[in-house]
């Protein structure tokens, strides 16, 4: 094991390198897909050509996450010990986890849907109605859940428990939540309008 930890540390810097360029390009493609998100829905529908585009935008951001689950193990090994006392490492670990499961999530119960997703129906009941609301907030979990685990990566001096860090977290994915939901709200209330 001691040769392996050697070895991985040796390569450590490359692993790091890897690692933070996949979290750009991951956290790039997907503030750019919901960019793109609420530029498509202008006009209350997502056709096939920018269903096409977040397709394209998933498949970049799926082989990101992969990229940084294997740099973060190999940086892992490179130090056992001293990144499994690290509260900030695994901490952002634990958001690129959730990041994944988010993204299970929209892959599997939002994504075949989208082209179906009604902007004017306001009933709860109704099946695309429950699908546009979590598309809303799966995207505002993605966001949030870079963002902070990108921030992470940054923010050199944590003096933070993990605990702290993953209640902070918790908190911001509310916020974001929240307001993604007033986002659809609002939307909701344009789409009808321009019914009329």
């Amino acid at each position: 094991m001691e040769e392996l930890t050697l070895l991985f540390a040796e390569y450590k810097q490359v692993s790091i390198g890897v690692h933070v360029l996949a979290v750009v390009i991951g956290m790039g493609s997907a503030l750019i897909s919901d960019a793109l998100f609420n530029r498509f829905i202008a006009d209350f529908r997502i056709d096939k050509i920018e269903h096409r585009a977040f397709s394209t935008l998933s498949k970049i951001i799926w082989t990101s996450l992969v990229i940084i689950v294997i740099s973060g193990v190999a940086i892992f090994l490179s130090d056992v010990a001293g990144y499994s006392s690290s509260d900030k490492f695994l901490a952002k670990m634990t958001i690129v986890l959730f990041i994944i499961i988010n993204g299970l999530f929209f892959r599997f119960r939002i994504d075949p849907s989208l082209k179906k997703i009604d902007f004017s129906d306001t009933n709860n009941r109704h099946k695309y109605v429950k699908i546009r609301k979590l598309s809303f907030a799966f995207g505002a979990i993605s966001v949030v859940s870079w963002l902070y685990a990108c921030a992470l990566a940054l923010y050199k001096n944590n003096q933070f428990s993990y605990g702290t860090i993953m209640l902070a977290y918790l908190a911001f994915v509310a916020v974001g939540v929240l307001c993604s939901q007033v986002l659809d709200r609002i939307i909701v209330k344009r789409a009808i309008k321009n019914q009329r």
